[in-house]
């Protein structure tokens, strides 16, 4: 079955340029990109996040650490009814935020931290650390040449998600110490450096992810896959050409089962469809 048949690749390395008719063909066609519970989970976390950035600013007094102006505590404080109302909201949403992932943690071991996260998410490969290289140079006016191609997710992406992932263990565990005053009060003022630093660390990540993800206008069908779940095939075939080479390569392989199943070809314990009539 040759290349325009199955709809794959020919050449392995860059994506070649398309027809118009080709183009919107491919602009027409949704593939999934993204699982429910992928999508349930990322808009639970920043839910979570958008309030706990939020509380934790108005809780921050000290001239250390202080990072919003006093008008902007004041308000979240008599929104909220209080200081005090303030910190057990805060701690409310953290605790819930920490169990839900433990649960995902525990239930979704196989299906998604493996397949998903590990897999795709954060496996770095040679193209990626070259991604990142010429990304830079492009960023700076410095090179022309084109991107290497990526996975589901690019370069970028699995960094955020990398320093994401290194600082998530550091705010939960600091954070429970600070809430249940775990060890001697010098582990919980070092605890609270950990989770400021921590915080601050992801939330300057967040920053780039968002604007990325929601005003860069060539993502913008990655923001919207986040609702969906899906992405249009000219999308993953500029921006993900390995795994849109996957996915054209597990369509084909599926597409020649379904012809032999339909020309009577043995199944798996030897007996044609035929032969079963």
């Amino acid at each position: 079955m040759g290349a325009e048949a199955t709809g794959i690749h020919t050449i392995p390395g860059h994506p070649e340029p398309l027809t118009p008719e080709q183009a919107g063909r491919m602009a027409q066609k949704q593939i999934k990109k993204h699982h429910v519970a992928m999508i349930l989970l990322h808009w639970f976390n920043a839910a979570v996040w958008g309030m706990e950035v939020v509380t934790g600013m108005a809780l921050i007094t000290s001239e250390y650490f202080r990072v919003a102006p006093w008008w902007f505590i004041d308000m979240v404080e008599r929104f909220f009814g209080g200081r005090a109302n303030l910190l057990q909201f805060h701690i409310a949403v953290g605790l819930t935020w920490i169990t839900v992932f433990l649960i995902y943690g525990v239930f979704g071991a196989r299906t998604y931290l493996s397949k998903e996260v590990l897999d795709k998410e954060v496996a770095l490969d040679r193209d990626d650390f070259w991604w990142m290289i010429i990304r830079t140079l492009r960023l700076l006016g410095l090179s022309k040449k084109p991107l290497p191609p990526q996975g589901s997710y690019n370069a970028g992406q699995k960094m955020f998600a990398l320093v994401v992932y290194a600082m998530v263990p550091v705010i939960m565990v600091s954070g429970l110490i600070m809430t249940f005053h775990w060890f001697s009060t010098t582990v919980v003022g070092w605890a609270v450096v950990a989770h400021f630093v921590a915080v601050g660390v992801v939330v300057s990540g967040l920053m780039v992810h968002v604007y990325m993800a929601a005003v860069f206008p060539e993502e913008k069908p990655a923001f919207f896959s986040m609702f969906t779940g899906n992405v249009n095939e000219l999308f993953a075939y500029h921006h993900h050409f390995k795994w849109w080479r996957e996915y054209k390569m597990d369509e084909a392989a599926w597409k020649r089962k379904i012809a032999q199943k339909g020309a009577g070809a043995p199944d798996d314990d030897g007996a044609s469809n035929k032969e079963r009539d």
